[in-house]
């Protein structure tokens, strides 16, 4: 496994996402798009969801619901209010699960600050 494949994975699981979900590894990916190309976010089922698609051979509509379905399952055993330390940052849970590109977008600041820290480039 890469540095950043590392780092992002860290931050899911500093954050309670467990690997045993589908939706780990597409929001890895996701996260991974998102750190290369920080326009995607804005446009996420065109440059994120049909790329990972093809690279994992399922459907877009497949990668967002994946995603979401390891998001539920972290938000629905999360009490709201909870604080997790996030590489070196720290995260608190709110009643209404954020949606993927929002999530995305917390991971990727998550990483892009804990990168800084160590002086890499990502």
């Amino acid at each position: 496994m890469d540095a950043l494949k590392y780092i992002i994975t860290k931050a899911m699981m500093q954050l309670g996402f467990t690997p045993d979900y589908k939706g780990f590894s597409y929001l890895r990916s996701a996260v991974e798009t998102a750190l290369a190309d920080p326009d995607s976010v804005s446009l996420v089922t065109k440059l994120v969801y049909i790329p990972l698609a093809k690279e994992y051979s399922t459907t877009p509509e497949n990668i967002e619901k994946s995603i979401r379905k390891a998001a539920d399952a972290l938000w629905s055993r999360t009490e709201s209010g909870h604080t997790v330390t996030v590489l070196g940052g720290t995260y608190t849970f709110t009643s209404e699960r954020p949606g993927n590109r929002e999530l995305i977008s917390i991971i990727v600041r998550f990483v892009k600050e804990s990168v800084d820290i160590f002086d890499t480039h990502v």
